[in-house]
């Protein structure tokens, strides 16, 4: 059976429809906003996944290929392409790991640092620019639902139990 809003409703508990709901929405807004991000970046030598690791480092500091690998649930060759990629271009270099001699520490260069800080300028801008009408306290709230439902479901096919 489909509801009237067009999404499957088989009988299924109050917040499981409502979930399913919102996570309808998120492929929508993330095709959307990908194809925005790379319009945003033409000329900028990032693509949107090496923008992301450059993003993941900046926020976290220095990473091994494996560690990036991980957080986005990717072949650690992916990852390994991206940053030889990004080191190409100048915007990640490959530092050496004192825990690990052998799996060395992506970080961003300066040209990285300020690479991205022009473009997440411009991201913000944009997003303020589509985002004047709603309430930031809504955002925030919508942010820490979504947070919670992305942890909660990678916890699912790892641990073949109900999410903690």
């Amino acid at each position: 059976m489909t509801s009237t809003s067009g999404t499957p409703d088989d009988g299924g508990s109050r917040t499981g429809v409502s979930a399913y709901r919102v996570l309808a929405q998120v492929r929508p807004i993330y095709q959307a906003s990908g194809r925005a991000v790379e319009q945003a970046l033409q000329g900028t030598g990032l693509t949107v996944p090496l923008r992301a690791v450059l993003e993941l480092v900046l926020d976290r500091g220095p990473m091994t290929v494996p560690q990036v690998a991980g957080e986005f649930g990717v072949t650690r060759q992916s990852v390994q392409a991206l940053v030889d990629a990004g080191a190409a271009r100048g915007l990640v270099e490959l530092a050496d790991n004192p825990r690990h001699r052998r799996s060395r520490l992506v970080a961003a260069t300066e040209h990285g640092r300020q690479t991205f800080a022009d473009v997440h300028a411009r991201e913000l801008a944009a997003l303020d620019r589509v985002t004047a009408d709603l309430d930031v306290e809504e955002l925030a709230r919508c942010a820490r639902v979504l947070a919670t439902l992305t942890d909660r479901i990678r916890q699912l096919p790892d641990h073949g139990q109900e999410p903690t």
